[in-house]
């Protein structure tokens, strides 16, 4: 729902909390885990898998569940908090900007992407081991290109999990009031399939339908990412663009080769996961400096990502 705003003020609602998610993200990062909305409902998907049954329509009905309660609890507790007025402006503005900020990850993508690339070049064991928190791949036999390869590879992909979906399904849901129940339900089902998705026998009936359902949410935010990773980069937009259209197909997802593709191709390189991918072929391979231009590049695509949001909502709004 839209909070209240203060009569006269001539910014519309949405913005305000656009610009007040972005400035608590980039100033304070990620919030304490026992009230991080996104905690919650990983919590609340372990308990509901540790019940059911391994069957697909038991996946659908978790599925549905969580992101129907994930939109609900966001709407209900920005209409709580809006009865309540602090020097008349009505809290649901800050609580609906707390939201949408757990729904983005963008001081804590670059950070984590930065910390652990600079542990590749320093101390290559030490990055194995904080590797995981970043990608899924067994980081034990890695060299330190293919691990510098992972860094760049998940920066990229993650571009479009903690960045673009989320203010994609804000802006496009903002103009009936439900921005940020929107981007918390793209969370739930983003979340949902990081914790059942896996290809695994354990998971693959039950979840095959949060897997198809992050599938098809991160289809358009996908390949939108496309062009803003080719504006961040003009000289490279090209290179980029052809990149992106020539290899987005070679991922076992549909969606992730998208992004990777493009930042291999706006960095000159090529991104290989062992075995599974290679994205950006003909590139040189990558080294540990090839690290700062990557994080230059996704957190200037941030940056666009958002100013574009931003500027929709203006003339929506």
């Amino acid at each position: 729902m839209i909070p209240q705003i203060p009569e006269g003020l001539a910014i519309s609602g949405p913005l305000i909390v656009l610009a007040l998610a972005v400035a608590m993200d980039l100033a304070f990062g990620e919030p304490p885990t026992r009230v991080h909305p996104v905690v919650l409902m990983g919590r609340m998907i372990g308990g509901l898998k540790r019940r059911a049954r391994p069957a697909k329509g038991m996946g659908l009905l978790i599925a549905l569940f969580v992101i129907l309660v994930a939109a609900a609890c966001g709407h209900l507790l920005i209409a709580a908090a809006d009865r309540v007025e602090i020097l008349g402006v009505g809290l649901g503005l800050f609580v609906a900007a707390y939201l949408l900020k757990s729904t983005i990850a963008i001081r804590c993508l670059l950070e984590t992407s930065r910390d652990i690339g600079r542990l590749v070049e320093k101390d290559l064991d030490g990055a194995k081991d904080l590797l995981p928190a970043l990608v899924s791949r067994d980081p034990d036999g890695l060299t330190a290109t293919q691990a510098t390869s992972a860094v760049i590879e998940s920066l990229s992909e993650n571009y479009v999990d903690a960045v673009v979906s989320p203010l994609f399904y804000y802006i496009l849901f903002s103009p009936f009031g439900l921005g940020v129940e929107a981007a918390l339900a793209f969370k739930a089902t983003n979340t949902l399939d990081s914790m059942l998705g896996y290809r695994t026998e354990e998971l693959r009936e039950l979840g095959w339908a949060s897997a198809k359902i992050d599938d098809l949410a991160n289809w358009g935010p996908a390949r939108l990412s496309l062009p803003m990773i080719a504006a961040a980069r003009p000289r490279r937009a090209g290179e980029a663009a052809r990149a992106a259209l020539r290899d987005s197909g070679n991922t076992p997802s549909p969606n992730s080769g998208w992004p990777m593709a493009a930042a291999a191709g706006s960095l000159g390189i090529r991104l290989e996961k062992p075995g599974v991918y290679v994205v950006g072929d003909g590139g040189r391979d990558p080294t540990t400096k090839d690290l700062k231009p990557a994080l230059r590049l996704v957190a200037t695509a941030i940056g666009i990502a958002v100013a574009a949001s931003a500027l929709i909502l203006i003339f929506v709004g």
